[in-house]
């Protein structure tokens, strides 16, 4: 738990009534197993008498931070120092050198929060920098911590300031670009450098912080990891991590993706999914129901991560008896199965997120000042890995999201998605090439492997033998159909005679135009409205029918292709399916993972659409761990209804049988063939399986 402590100290009241042991006293008392202290904030005032900076004026004289420390060590909570990094007013007003020259001047926190109230810092600059390690020392040599957090290790914006200028000169020879365009060399070797920086210097704290106490765990916020480019957060400064954590706010389906990122990203497990009790940063006083906040922290916890809850310190100090109490009951709901969490995911489906691809070409051509600053979490890969994400946990497949780390070992997964994936490079097209070789199954859709990472576009998909198709253009007009050729996917699609598919703008359109390589089948093809591309006019007669573009002419031109590569197969769809919110759109593209994966999956269950569903492998107490949460808006909750889960038979062991946890109730099982059949009740929100088997 964190009791957040953004607080100035121009005004007497503030934290005039801040008792740090009390504070800690309530900390402990929600049943939190460790606790998060602040150091300094946002507001670059330290809550320790600090040589290197300015302490809050209402704790000259004290240290408040030693005195909660020794509190803490009373109820044995382990305890980590909140230090925030280029968020810093204090350093930004009284060095104004130091502050971050932005290209654009952008919202903060998706427009919620007021950006005059900001002084942000550049993380090029090297007095702000030493700065940052000076206090760091201060705080790991001269208290008993045993982590430290820094937050906010980003680019709020595009910084072009003198420092980042002439580091970029030194480095690449030439100047800044000034124009963002994702087909030249040049920009993409500037946006290479600016996520190089961060994760240097993520890299460096961590190593100076170990350099002066090896047991101290050390971890920046991943919160921004999937958002867009500008924010320079490369999926390569995990290393700066000893473990992966962040503070999330948009929803179960960013909690889905985020924790499933960390999990297969972070060097030590858990993961940490922190988030606030009000209903988001900027509000202080609208709490989020217990059923809300005992949600997010059962979910975490079937996750197999740590959960962190959040709450707003007032002005003068005192803390919401409300907020604490809101806390006591969410932990309450998750301590039961604590014990039984993590493991080994067992993931069989692997979709890639490219840290490459946190772009769109739509941005071509537009001056810095115009970066996409506001819309941080809008991009097309992003649109398609999170569709991904969805329809695959409705389906209750097993998934894992995975990055770069995982290509040395993509052997492990049965299927790999590469959803819209808008530049590669040579080493990720060679470990699929050779997966698929292996005997691999890829799904790919749009503009994958279309682009190289340095600005290249290739004439060709780089994987185009493996797709068993060729690009020709991308597609025109606003509105294209998928056609199915035969029984198999006239099936797959949910009783629709067609897939619908909006083409999107000419920049960065959702539908390519490819054709067929010989050997490869077509699945679907193209079906083009009347007069295609035309949008039609009054008096152009190029319209058949006023409000909609109805399928017109049958093209023969393949959109989805399924083509045998070695030993393995592929099917390449040339619209971005996984991103429609559409039933058709979500059939066919589930239908395709059976195509490539089968029906033998190690874990499935029969559930609605609101059952979300996690498996972990423990082989230290034989057995694994299944998940079944029960994701519902409602209040209270409905029962959900009955599940049938089917675990199949794995080389070497035979379950031995089903067993809910921590109540340990037997379930009652049929065996099939080779799996292991329960049909039961789940009791909502969270039921956790044992399913025990012998070696």
């Amino acid at each position: 738990m964190l009791i957040d402590m953004h607080i100035p100290d121009w005004d007497p009241r503030f934290l005039a009534h801040y008792d740090p042991v009390a504070v800690v006293d309530q900390v402990a008392s929600t049943g939190a197993d460790a606790m998060m202290l602040y150091f300094q904030s946002h507001t670059g005032l330290c809550y320790w008498p600090t040589k290197t900076g300015q302490q809050h004026r209402a704790c000259q004289g004290t240290d408040p931070v030693a005195l909660a420390l020794r509190r803490a060590r009373h109820h044995d909570l382990p305890a980590c120092a909140y230090y925030s990094v280029n968020f810093n007013n204090w350093a930004a007003q009284k060095f104004p050198d130091w502050k971050l020259e932005p290209a654009a001047e952008g919202l903060i926190g998706g427009g919620l929060l007021h950006r005059a109230r900001y002084g942000l810092c550049c993380l090029n600059h090297p007095h702000y920098r030493q700065f940052v390690l000076d206090q760091l020392t201060e705080i790991v040599t001269g208290y008993d911590v045993d982590a430290v957090f820094c937050d906010m290790l980003w680019w709020m914006a595009v910084c072009v300031c003198r420092h980042c200028r002439e580091r970029y000169r030194a480095e690449a020879g030439k100047p800044i670009p000034e124009t963002i365009d994702w087909l030249d060399p040049d920009w993409c070797g500037f946006q290479a450098a600016r996520e190089r920086w961060i994760t240097e210097l993520a890299i460096q704290i961590r190593q100076h912080i170990h350099g002066l106490r090896a047991d101290v765990d050390v971890y920046h916020n991943f919160a921004l990891a999937a958002a867009n480019w500008t924010r320079g957060v490369g999926f390569s400064s995990a290393q700066g991590n000893d473990f992966l954590g962040g503070d999330f706010y948009a929803g179960t389906q960013e909690q889905l993706l985020m924790s499933r990122l960390m999990l297969n990203l972070s060097v030590h497990r858990p993961v940490e999914f922190m988030t606030t009790v009000a209903n988001d940063l900027a509000e202080h006083e609208q709490l989020k129901s217990v059923q809300v906040l005992g949600l997010q922290n059962l979910t975490a916890t079937a996750s197999g991560s740590a959960c962190l809850l959040i709450v707003a310190i007032d002005p003068d100090g005192s803390v919401n008896p409300a907020a604490i109490a809101r806390c006591r009951e969410a932990f309450a709901q998750a301590v039961p199965f604590a014990a039984y969490a993590g493991g080994e995911p067992v993931e069989e489906i692997g979709v890639y997120f490219s840290d490459d691809s946190k772009m769109s070409f739509a941005d071509n051509g537009k001056a810095l000042a115009d970066a996409p600053v506001d819309t941080p979490m809008e991009y097309p890969h992003l649109r398609a890995l999170k569709g991904v994400c969805g329809m695959l946990q409705r389906a209750h497949l097993p998934f894992g999201v995975i990055t770069r780390r995982q290509l040395p070992d993509l052997n492990r997964y049965r299927v790999v998605v590469l959803p819209n994936v808008l530049r590669m490079d040579d080493a990720e097209v060679a470990a699929i090439r050779q997966y698929v070789d292996g005997g691999g199954n890829v799904y790919a859709s749009a503009f994958t492997s279309l682009t190289a990472t340095h600005g290249v576009r290739h004439r060709d998909f780089a994987l185009a033998d493996v797709f068993g198709c060729h690009f020709e253009q991308a597609e025109r007009g606003t509105m294209v159909y998928l056609e199915p050729t035969g029984q198999a996917s006239a099936g797959a699609i949910a009783g629709q005679r067609f897939v619908s598919q909006r083409v999107g703008p000419a920049d960065q359109p959702t539908v390519l135009r490819i054709t067929r390589a010989p050997g490869a089948e077509s699945l679907l093809t193209l079906n083009l409205p009347y007069a295609h591309p035309s949008t039609g006019t009054i008096d152009g007669g190029d319209w058949a029918s006023i409000h909609s573009s109805p399928p017109w002419q049958a093209t023969g031109c393949p959109t989805v292709v399924r083509h045998r590569f070695g030993s393995g197969q592929a099917i390449y769809c040339a619209a971005s399916i996984e991103s429609g919110p559409d039933a058709a759109h979500e059939a066919l593209f589930i239908h395709i993972m059976r195509w490539l994966g089968g029906d033998t999956w190690s874990v499935t269950c029969d559930a609605g659409s609101r059952m979300w569903m996690t498996a972990f492998r423990q082989p230290a107490a034989s057995r694994w761990m299944l998940s079944l949460l029960h994701l519902s808006d409602e209040v209270p909750a409905p029962r959900p209804g009955k599940v049938t889960l089917r675990l199949r038979t794995q080389p070497g062991m035979t379950w031995t049988g089903l067993a809910t946890v921590p109540d340990g109730a037997e379930l009652d099982c049929a065996r099939e063939d080779d799996q292991l059949v329960c049909i039961f009740q789940p009791v909502a929100p969270l039921t956790m399986i044992a399913a025990n088997y012998r070696e």
